[in-house]
């Protein structure tokens, strides 16, 4: 914090100096009798709200004033911007929570700054170079608001440009410099149009409620529906102002071994290798009885269902929320979290940062379908509030379906600060697919539907997971092997080892009983992190280190697996640790991913039988089978992930002997990998179950909806964007390099090796070439000419592009088999042309 010194003598000045009131140009004002207008002149006829600041607003002009105390300058106040409601184009959405800082009121002369802190980098206040603490970094001023007058220790400022405009927080999305073509624009903000809506004063905060109005006379990009006229569009923005608790709350430092959200500071006075005092998110609790082994909180974390939650939903919401009671044990805490229902009549918004709400909403253009923020102390971490929002079609058949299944036009939007949370909409995307798998196509009833009361309780232990301060855990899905997943009575609703993981809905392959279908109980990694985040520490630091020490000494137990979004193998070629991967489950995930694909080919054979309806339309029959393959082809990500693969450990020096960092994956797992990508992923009839369901895969029709898009289903596409997918991963230049790097530290599967089993996957001479096998082969050739860069050079290191060659050689010898048709051996001659005009250039 920057601290402004003023010397006995000026100050002595200042204070001699009597303080006018002026008018926004800085001219005298009188109150008409000659007089110099008084504070209570100022503020006369007003409505006044007193509080934290004290707020005055003119009923007839609606100009609002805002005044602080001379104790306020110079003091840390947090402040947040929430979005109260949006559109989604523009990265707005009811509850979204956007930005977070503290901020300070700061005197210059007549004036008030408002300057936004940057507190990231810590001095040790015995360092000589503590002195040079602010050296080159630069705080933000964010708005300059002149002094009406000032008497008796308040100061009165005009708050409306302050407000009004995006001084505080910018509403409008950032620009991307490298967007392109048109995207949507909101245009220009318009202060006139603009007005605040809502203010609510308590003594330790306050909100206040905008209505940003933006005017665009042309836009290029009109949006979904959901905007009435692209020309006038209306975001409303909630800006909160905290004062910083005062208790005796203790920060508890960060470890990479468990995953929590944290609050980063750099030791710029430190010598040690890594210089970093982060610490991490957690809520105030403090036991009644600090004796006894497990005690209720003095102040438990209350949690309110919003009155818009369907009735008939609450108390199966409730379960999901106090199911994290039982992790709460762990760190010596009974009953930490309550539930309460918000009533019909309450006189409270749901919007109020003083209360922690679940809340729900049925958007025309969802944006997930779960998303649980919190906003914490940006000093040490302590959680103040938090929100959890769930969409409606979370729980409707209104799905959203993925752009590679032809099936939605995707908009440009900016989400604004920070990552969301999208297991809500993963879940809600396993849905249609989990209930044609389990054959459970009709009915939302709790009572009735296990798999959607276990989807509903998962995904708010999930989201209230986030709010506790926790990461994802995509690591988490390796606790049960492929059968045993699926044993309810060995399972007993924990599936793996974190309900912070993205596991998909667990559904048991032909001739096997159903197990549970989704976590609905905390996991092993999850009472384990909230006994590190929120056990009460122990008086003496050095004790209490050594208490958080064995706690996580536990880490490398397979069951405590931790790794987060900065760590997964979710896009092809990011990332090396395949058990840390969205959509996986069990420590076999190649063998579960095996009997997924069993088990879509056997849905989708039966599923003309199960889907349609007389007197509907084949809408359902669409939507089901574009989600089986859905889930077929992200199974078959996760295989590939296997191969090139390097497992992750991060348990520190000592604590485990038979721990190393790294650990290529095991040559009989990739090979088995490879395998399961031969037989169905890369097979010439793969996902040939579909074939009789293409003919009635009719979307419903409405209006002229499909204007632009042809109806009928692009099967080759669906293949091969599936097949490409998995090509992106294993033919990726860090893929393709770490293989080879890896053979140095233990990998048995050298990168020569892996393109032939690859190449004899992709050329299967031993089963028919289809027309699906004739795509798959041209692509895979493409590839491998662009790898070894015969016209344009390439950026792959000089063993892949070898490897390469090699196989457009070896390709370039095969041969149609005898007695083929015309086709095949029109087919390999366009593969020899490919091959040899890119060897001649």
């Amino acid at each position: 914090m920057k601290t402004t010194f003023i010397t006995s003598s000026i100050l002595c000045m200042l204070l001699a100096t009597p303080t006018f009131a002026t008018d926004d140009n800085g001219n005298k004002n009188g109150n008409g009798n000659g007089e110099e207008k008084t504070y209570a002149d100022h503020i006369k006829d007003h409505e006044t709200h007193e509080g934290l600041f004290n707020f005055y607003r003119d009923p007839k002009t609606g100009e609002m004033l805002l005044s602080i105390t001379e104790s306020q300058l110079n003091t840390p106040f947090l402040y947040f911007a929430t979005t109260a409601d949006g559109v989604v184009e523009a990265g707005h959405f009811r509850g979204n929570y956007r930005e977070t800082k503290l901020i300070e009121f700061r005197r210059y002369f007549d004036r008030i700054d408002i300057v936004a802190r940057n507190d990231r980098f810590q001095f040790d206040e015995s360092s000589a170079l503590s002195r040079a603490a602010d050296a080159n970094i630069s705080e933000a001023t964010l708005a300059s608001l002149k002094i009406r007058i000032e008497e008796d220790g308040r100061i009165l400022l005009n708050a409306q440009d302050l407000i009004l405009s995006e001084a505080l927080h910018r509403v409008a999305p950032w620009s991307r410099g490298n967007q392109s073509g048109p995207s949507f624009s909101l245009g220009n903000l318009n202060k006139d149009q603009s007005r605040i809506v809502n203010k609510r004063v308590y003594p330790e905060n306050m909100d206040v409620v905008v209505d940003y109005v933006f005017n665009n006379p042309n836009p290029t990009v009109w949006g979904t529906p959901a905007i009435t006229d692209p020309r006038s569009i209306t975001i409303t923005l909630q800006h909160s102002f905290i004062a910083l608790p005062d208790n005796d709350f203790q920060p508890r430092r960060d470890d990479a071994r468990v995953g929590y959200f944290t609050q980063q500071f750099d030791n710029m006075t430190s010598a040690d290798w890594a210089p970093y005092n982060d610490v991490i998110n957690r809520w105030h609790l403090v036991k009644k009885d600090p004796d006894a082994a497990l005690s209720e909180p003095v102040e438990p974390i209350v949690w309110w269902i919003e009155n818009t939650t369907p009735e008939e939903w609450r108390d199966t919401v409730a379960e999901g929320v106090l199911g994290w009671n039982k992790a709460f044990e762990a760190a010596g805490f009974k009953n930490a979290i309550e539930v309460r229902i918000q009533p019909d009549d309450a006189d409270w918004d749901a919007g109020d940062i003083n209360y922690n709400v679940i809340r729900w909403t049925s958007s025309p253009r969802p944006p997930f379908g779960g998303y649980g923020p919190s906003v914490a102390h940006p000093l040490t971490g302590q959680i103040i509030a938090a929100d959890i929002m769930m969409e409606y079609v979370y729980m409707s058949n209104r799905w959203i379906e993925d752009a590679l299944y032809g099936e939605t036009h995707h908009h440009d939007h900016d989400h604004g600060a920070g990552l969301y949370c999208s297991q809500g909409h993963a879940i809600h995307q396993d849905l249609i697919a989990g209930r044609a798998m389990s054959g459970l196509l009709e009915g939302e009833d709790m009572d009735n539907n296990e798999l959607l009361r276990q989807a509903l309780i998962h995904v708010i232990l999930h989201e209230v997971g986030h709010t506790l301060g926790l990461n994802h855990n995509m690591k988490a899905s390796n606790l049960w092997d492929e059968k045993e997943v699926h044993d309810a009575s060995l399972t007993q609703g924990v599936l793996t080892g974190s309900v912070m993981d993205y596991a998909p809905v667990n559904i048991a392959p032909p001739g096997t009983t159903q197990g549970d279908f989704y976590q609905y109980v905390v996991g092993p990694y999850d009472s384990w992190a909230i006994e590190y985040g929120y056990s009460p520490a122990l008086a003496d630091a050095d004790a209490e280190e050594a208490r958080l020490e064995q706690i996580l000494s536990r880490s490398h137990q397979p069951e405590l697996m931790f790794g987060n979004d900065a760590d997964d193998m979710r896009a092809p070629g990011r990332h090396i640790d395949p058990r840390v991967m969205i959509g996986d489950m069990s420590s076999d995930p190649v063998a579960y991913s095996r009997d997924r694909f069993v088990t879509v080919n056997h849905t989708l054979g039966e599923l003309l039988d199960r889907a349609r309806v007389d007197g509907r339309s084949h809408q359902r029959v669409r939507s089901s089978a574009m989600r089986l393959a859905g889930h077929y082809a992200g199974k078959a990500g996760v295989v590939s992930r296997q191969i090139g693969g390097v497992y992750v450990e991060r348990a520190v020096v000592g604590q485990a002997d038979d721990v190393k960092p790294f650990t290529p994956v095991p040559r009989d797992k990739q090979k088995q990998a490879m395998q399961v990508l031969t037989d169905y992923v890369f097979a010439p009839d793969a996902l040939h179950s579909m074939e009789p369901v293409l003919a009635y895969m009719q979307q419903q029709r409405r209006g002229f909806g499909h204007w632009g898009q042809n109806e009928d289903p692009a099967f080759h596409d669906m293949v091969l964007n599936m097949q490409r997918n998995v090509l992106n991963h294993l033919l990726h230049p860090a893929v393709m390099q770490r293989i080879t790097d890896s053979t140095r530290y233990g990998n048995t599967y050298p990168l020569n090796e892996v393109m032939g089993d690859l190449t004899d996957a992709v050329f299967q001479s031993n089963k028919p070439l289809t027309t699906t096998a004739k795509n798959l082969q041209i692509e895979y050739v493409e590839r491998l000419i662009s790898i070894a860069g015969f016209e344009n050079g390439s950026s792959y290191d000089n063993l892949s592009k070898t490897a390469a060659v090699a196989q457009l050689n070896r390709i370039k010898l095969m041969r149609a088999p005898r007695r083929s048709d015309v086709a095949a051996s029109q087919h390999y001659d366009y593969l020899r042309m490919l091959i040899n005009r890119a060897m001649a250039a």
